[in-house]
Order: structure tokens, then C-alpha cells, then sequence
């Protein structure tokens, strides 16, 4: 019998016991009453072993502690722990494996200073194991293992059981047929079980952050993917917004400018069609705006379907577009132009026709200006002349 000491050392491996089983183990909610459940039962069940050992003596109680100790933790955890089954198993063969750890170096103390079962000498060399570990659980084992039971569902009895295995074999080499004291050799065998048993412990986890690493990675290239395909919708969204115009559809001003100085530094020829609707304004006086935003579109529309393949159409101001001829512009007929548009016009509102003038570059004008203007010029001069006609 060993008094005080053998109780002193109970109580102290409760105490860091179940600080690590509250670790690994996440509660249900109400998370404060459970936990004050599970401290309820840890001093209960502190108490009964403790009576345990006062009344039937420690060989008793090694035989029999997997009955007496281990299954009302398990009872109890199982009833109020996030996790079940399986992954609750896992949590407490983690435990039990560190439990492990602590035992083998307390009876290896006892052994080492007085060659038997020294309690006090035990529970210094237990706590000392317990203060080493804490760290390493805190920071790398508890998230690991609510990752792990976060994302995995299936292969936990596979895990189990090899944990299972290894904490039956560190049992075995200590305690069975007799206890460590009588076979002291087999201390050897005891730390080759328990370092089989970290390092089971240690390629389970490796696995699982590599599998973890591959799948965070596929993760992030399926966020990049989308980032990137969003990115390219709202820079095409942007592109539309700087580039055409908000109400008809084409190209805009800017647009117009900057593709005339492209073709003027490659120089490269085309011809500028300046294009004025005729009348615009009664239109929005006989029916109203809306009819002539409408008007515009499909006067838009119109001349894009006649342009085709000859070049690009730009809205330059009000009722003005402009167009730029690039391919076979020596082919181009403004009053063939003219006819195709007033076919394309497809409109409930009479079509009030349209006024063109053209300017060619670079024999008419060697910069954006001046063949605007040009053509301009050359559009009033025929609406004016269609005016004095009338």
C-alpha cells in the first residue's frame, strides 16, 4: 500500500486528463453546463477510483481501470461531445496514447530511483510528461483533429484501430502477464511500443495535412479561377462602359478618336463617313424622347447591318455617327450606303433620312481633327443643299 502518494498521483493524472479531453473534445451546447457536468463527473469518478485503490490495492486497480476509469469518461463524453462515434474515439485514443507516454516515463522514475512502483516519484516524472505535451497538443495536435473532423467523414475505425493496436501493445509490454517491476527489461520494449505508437500517431496526421495541402491548393485555383473569371467580365463590363455608347450600342467618341490615331500611326488609309440624321428633333417633338432614343437605336442598328464588313460605326454627338471605312473603301458607295440603311429601318416612325459627307485620309486630312471636320463640313454642305433643293 502506498498511502497518500498512489492517490496524489489519481488525482494528478485526472486533473491533466481531463484538461486535454476538454481540449480535444468540443462539447455540445450549452458548452459552460456541460463542461460543469463533465468536472462533476470527473471528481466522481476521481472519488470512486480513489476508493478503488484505498480498498482493493494498485495491482487491482491497473488490472481493472479500463472499467473503473476509462469507460465513465466515455459514457460521459459520449453523451455531451460534438463529435460522435468514431471521431470521439479518435479524440480519446489521442488522449489515451499521451496518458501512455506519461505512465511508461513515471514508472521508468519509480524504476531508475528505487527500482519499484514509487508514486510520488511517478507523479513528478507524469506531470513533467503532461507540461511537455500541452504545448504540442494546443498548437498542432486539437487543430489537426478538428480539421480532420471537420472534413472527413469515412476511414475513422481504420485510424482507430490502428491506434487501438498500438495502446493494446504498450499495455501488454507494461502490464501483462505482470507489471513492468518484475521484468525490468521490458522497459525497452515499452518505449519501442509507445514510439511505435507516436509514430502511427504521426504519419496518420502527416497524411491527412498532405491530403489537406492538395486540397486547399485545388480550392485555390478554383477560387483564382473565378476571381479571374470575374475579373475579366467586370474589366469587359468596364471595356463596354469606356469604349461604347451607353444608349445605341456602338462604339462611342473615345473610341472613335483613339481607333483614328491607331490607323494613323501604322499609316494606314480609310475613309470617314460623317453621318447626320434628318429631323431628329421633330421627331422628339411630334411623339416624345423615348421615341426618339428609340429612333436613334435603330437608326444604330441600321447602319451597322449596312456597314457590314467595310469598317466600324461610332456615335459621335446627339443625332451625328461616324463611320470608319477600312476595307475596299474605294469600292464604297454612299448612296448604295444610303439605301441599305433606309431598308434596314424597320420602324413604326416615317423615316426622315439621313445626311452623309465624306473625308479620306491621308489625302484630305492628316489628323483626327481635320478629317472630322472635313467630312463634317461636307455633310452640311449636302444637308444644306437638300434644304434649298426642298
Amino acid at each position: 500500500m502506498f498511502g497518500d502518494s498512489t492517490i496524489l498521483r489519481l488525482i494528478l493524472s485526472q486533473v491533466f486528463s481531463i484538461y486535454l479531453m476538454l481540449l480535444m473534445v468540443p462539447l455540445k451546447e450549452p458548452q459552460k453546463r456541460n463542461t460543469l457536468i463533465v468536472l462533476l463527473g470527473t471528481v466522481l469518478i476521481t472519488f470512486m477510483n480513489a476508493l478503488v485503490i484505498i480498498n482493493f490495492g494498485i495491482e487491482f486497480y491497473i488490472r481493472f481501470y479500463f472499467l473503473t476509469l476509462m469507460v465513465p469518461y466515455i459514457v460521459i463524453f459520449s453523451l455531451l461531445a460534438f463529435y460522435k462515434n468514431a471521431k470521439f474515439i479518435f479524440a480519446l485514443l489521442s488522449i489515451q496514447i499521451i496518458n501512455n507516454v506519461t505512465i511508461i516515463n513515471g514508472l521508468f522514475a519509480s524504476y531508475l530511483f528505487f527500482g519499484e512502483n514509487t508514486p510520488f516519484i511517478d507523479t513528478i516524472a507524469r506531470a513533467l510528461t503532461y507540461i511537455l505535451f500541452l504545448p504540442i497538443v494546443i498548437k498542432y495536435i486539437r487543430p489537426t483533429y478538428l480539421k480532420m473532423a471537420e472534413m472527413l467523414n469515412k476511414g475513422w475505425w481504420i485510424l482507430n484501430s490502428a491506434l487501438i493496436l498500438s495502446y493494446l501493445l504498450a499495455y501488454f509490454v507494461l502490464f501483462v502477464p505482470d507489471d513492468i517491476f518484475k521484468r525490468p527489461e521490458y522497459f525497452a520494449h515499452a518505449y519501442i511500443g509507445i514510439m511505435l505508437s507516436l509514430l502511427i500517431y504521426a504519419i496518420i496526421f502527416f497524411l491527412f495535412i498532405e491530403i489537406k495541402t492538395k486540397i486547399d491548393i485545388e480550392h485555390d485555383k478554383e477560387l483564382l479561377s473565378s476571381q479571374v473569371s470575374s475579373l475579366a467580365a467586370q474589366s469587359e463590363e468596364i471595356t463596354t462602359i469606356a469604349y461604347k455608347d451607353a444608349l445605341t450600342g456602338v462604339y462611342n467618341r473615345y473610341s472613335l478618336y483613339r481607333q483614328m490615331d491607331i490607323f494613323i500611326q501604322s499609316n494606314q488609309s480609310f475613309l470617314v463617313v460623317f453621318i447626320d440624321l434628318d429631323n431628329l428633333k421633330e421627331i422628339n417633338d411630334t411623339y416624345d424622347h423615348t421615341k426618339g432614343d428609340y429612333y436613334l437605336k435603330q437608326f444604330a442598328l441600321a447602319v451597322q447591318e449596312a456597314i457590314k464588313d467595310f469598317g466600324k460605326v461610332y456615335r459621335f454627338a446627339g443625332d451625328e455617327f461616324v463611320c470608319l471605312i477600312t476595307h475596299n473603301f474605294a469600292q464604297f458607295d454612299s448612296e448604295v450606303f444610303k439605301n441599305n440603311v433606309i431598308k434596314e429601318m424597320v420602324i413604326d416612325i416615317p423615316f426622315q433620312g439621313l445626311s452623309m459627307g465624306l473625308s479620306l485620309y491621308p489625302q484630305d486630312g492628316l489628323n483626327s481633327d481635320d478629317l472630322i471636320s472635313l467630312a463634317d463640313q461636307a455633310m452640311y454642305a449636302k444637308k444644306n443643299a437638300k434644304k434649298a433643293h426642298r
